[in-house]
């Protein structure tokens, strides 16, 4: 048997240099987490699932080594783990790039909460504190750009809220890595992002300014969660209607869900989610002063001490506004350190830059952003109590002794000054124009052609099919899958095993299909058939073989990273960077190429067994 070469061939037991693997920890789009030993002491183990390449359209390996960067500029910070090594498996020159972190035993703030119980008063003193570190990241002139739940640890021993993931980070003096929008979260992203999409980031060059209010914003909508566990927009909205509620849809009060939420808290938190960044809190330093302000006034309230809900006992759960999600208990419950790479119900923004902005081209253009149409162009500065300054804020008490922070400066990254301004009457009228011809569009008024119907595979899945999920313990998540390399040929020199891309056809096709089963993640192999749409590849699966060989029947289909049944094919949407040779493509019998061989799957349970919420790709996608 062949050594391992890529990410998602290491198996408990395998060593990567001298570290041997423990477990999985979780895996994301763009990396993997391990657990891993050496010596007796357990370490995390983060990995780019891709290698160094300069055809990366995601730069994956360039952003791991910002993220190195970025937690070595915290280096003594409390609450930011350490890098104790980096490097590169399987060649240190050319192969995946991976660094060391302590392992911490811990849970994220959510899933925290709910097990704890936590109060109000538990809650917003670890916010506090998470408030705190932020001051510092910006003060040196840093900006996380993917602040969320699953980004806060809160550390088993002491209660106290790590930050992790800093592979979106701005970095001040950095090598410019962004062109277009940074990678982030998509229902976290502030409205200014989207203006941004819409109006400067198909110029060749722009890039999106990194601004602490846009990790105001994220934490406005971390805040926002912890009230009312609902999330303010609906990650599983379809891109167009998300963005349009991004963008225009005022978030409601928290109020109105739970009238017993203390009113100044509810005003702090639609502030850190106003439409307008200049109508938000100034920096990260008044959020904290007023956190702690309200949670000392409230020491002794019996709304603050209340043992915090669970989204499943929240009534209002049932009422929310189509553009709000309940949060999801079970796509959060994740135990351990370092799990929240385990994507989950929140879509993720990639990179946004000219060559994908040709795919969100419909989309925008639905869009309109009308929103832009109806700014004010000189929005009142924040009024919370707390004095607002045009000139930075006075920086806090260094953490480490003797260590002076960075003064925040302009690096190259930020350089540009992309600030949304007000469109004229002209362009909006324009955009109105051709509002309706988009509009048509995407409603699907040409003719389709019959399609395949994965929605009415799952709808007559057998009992027996049904019953695995639950017998065998998998939740119900996407989870991430591989095409083997004999569902396929190989559609560039690099091989389907490490990533690259396929030519596939119709037909019988497997994958190896990630699951946590008893606590343990494990790669089971699904089987199936794949049949295409005019612009999408189709798989329905109907057996798992397990490791040792037992086999199940199952009802399974693939989706994409949107959400959506089936994948785009490379004829469709070539993705910039994935290799593919002309000379190598394979379009008989039917055959298309697919960019990549990763997918998700989601699988059909019995009643009360929670499928996510998938959705048709829009018509001319299909």
């Amino acid at each position: 048997m062949s050594p391992p070469r890529h990410p998602h061939e290491l198996r408990a037991g395998d060593f990567v240099r001298d570290f041997r693997i423990v477990r999985r920890l979780g895996v994301g789009g763009f990396a993997f987490v391990f657990l891993v030993e050496r010596g007796g002491l357990q370490f995390s183990m983060k990995m780019a699932a891709r290698p160094l390449s300069a055809e990366d359209p995601d730069q994956v390996d360039a952003w791991m080594r910002r993220e190195v960067a970025s937690m070595d500029q915290l280096v003594g910070h409390p609450l930011v783990l350490p890098v104790f090594e980096w490097s590169r498996w399987p060649d240190a020159r050319t192969g995946y790039a991976y660094f060391l972190t302590a392992y911490v035993p811990g849970d994220t703030f959510h899933v925290w909460r709910w097990r704890r119980r936590a109060s109000l008063h538990e809650s917003v003193g670890v916010l506090s504190t998470l408030a705190r570190t932020l001051e510092v990241l910006h003060w040196r002139g840093m900006c996380h750009r993917d602040l969320k739940a699953d980004n806060v640890l809160v550390r088993e021993a002491d209660g106290e809220p790590l930050l992790i993931d800093f592979g979106s980070a701005h970095l001040p003096g950095a090598r410019i890595l962004t062109e277009g929008v940074a990678p982030g979260t998509l229902y976290c992203q502030p409205p200014e992002v989207i203006s941004f999409l819409f109006s400067d980031a198909r110029l060749p060059g722009t890039r999106m300014r990194a601004l602490p209010s846009a990790d105001l914003y994220a934490f406005g909508v971390l805040l926002y969660e912890t009230l009312t566990q609902c999330r303010p927009f609906n990650s599983r909205l379809p891109l167009s209607r998300l963005l349009i509620a991004i963008a225009s849809t005022p978030v409601p009060d928290p109020r109105r869900f739970d009238p017993s939420i203390p009113e100044p808290l509810a005003a702090l938190t639609m502030s850190l989610l106003e439409k307008e960044p200049a109508k938000r809190p100034p920096n990260a330093e008044a959020v904290r002063l007023v956190l702690e302000r309200l949670r000392e006034e409230g020491a002794d309230s019996g709304v603050w001490r209340a043992p915090s809900k669970r989204p499943s006992e929240c009534a209002w759960g049932r009422e929310l506004p189509e553009e709000m999600e309940l949060l999801n208990e079970a796509g959060e419950g994740l135990p351990a350190a370092l799990e929240a790479w385990r994507p989950r119900e929140g879509r993720r923004l990639t990179g946004v830059r000219p060559g994908r902005l040709a795919a969100l081209a419909l989309v925008l253009g639905v869009l309109g952003i009308g929103w832009m149409c109806l700014r004010v162009a000189h929005p009142p500065g924040w009024e919370e109590g707390v004095r607002t300054e045009p000139t930075a804020p006075v920086p806090p008490v260094p953490f480490e002794k003797g260590t002076q922070p960075v003064p925040s400066s302009l690096g190259p990254e930020s350089s540009p000054d992309s600030t949304p301004v007000p469109l004229r009457s002209r362009r909006c009228a324009l955009l109105t124009g051709l509002l309706g011809v988009s509009a048509a569009q995407l409603a699907g008024c040409a003719t389709v052609p019959r399609q395949p119907d994965p929605q009415g595979y799952l709808s007559r899945c057998p009992p027996e099919a049904r019953a695995t999920p639950v017998k065998l313990g998998i939740k119900p998540d996407e989870q991430p899958s591989f095409l083997t390399p004999t569902s396929g040929t190989p559609a560039s020199d690099e091989r389907i095993e490490d990533g690259g891309p396929l030519n596939i056809k119709p037909g019988p096709v497997s994958a190896d299909m990630l699951v946590e089963i008893g606590g343990n993640e494990l790669y089971v192999t699904i089987f199936g058939v794949a049949e295409m749409s005019p612009n999408r590849v189709h798989m329905r699966f109907d057996r798992l073989r397990m490791p040792e060989g037992v086999e199940y029947p199952i009802c399974g289909v693939a989706v994409d990273d949107m959400h959506q049944y089936g994948l785009a094919t490379w004829q469709k949407f070539a993705v910039p960077g994935a290799g593919v040779d002309p000379s190598r493509v394979d379009t008989t019998g039917g055959g298309v190429v697919l960019n990549y061989p990763r997918f998700e799957t989601v699988l059909q349970g019995p009643e009360g067994y929670e499928v996510p919420r998938i959705r048709l790709a829009p018509p001319d996608w299909r």
